[in-house]
């Protein structure tokens, strides 16, 4: 299983991690540097998994919660 993060504005892969937590880290990283929110996606792909099955893609508010969710004490500017 990978977490691709995406660029929703351009359609470009921005990276992958390996798991949640490496990939919400990147989110917080990139909006720490003045990346909008509103650009990114998170989608994870599991080749093990039809994609039907996969979780949809995390975007704007649910993706500033998970990524505060895994940095205590952390909030995002939005």
């Amino acid at each position: 299983m990978k977490w691709g993060l995406w660029d929703i504005e351009t359609g470009n892969l921005i990276g992958w991690r390996e798991s949640e937590a490496e990939a919400l880290a990147l989110v917080r990283e990139l909006v720490g540097k003045g990346w909008p929110v509103a650009a990114l996606s998170l989608m994870v792909e599991d080749e093990g998994i039809p994609v039907e099955a996969l979780s949809p893609a995390v975007t704007g508010a649910e993706l500033v919660r998970r990524a505060e969710d895994v940095a205590e004490g952390r909030r995002l500017i939005a």
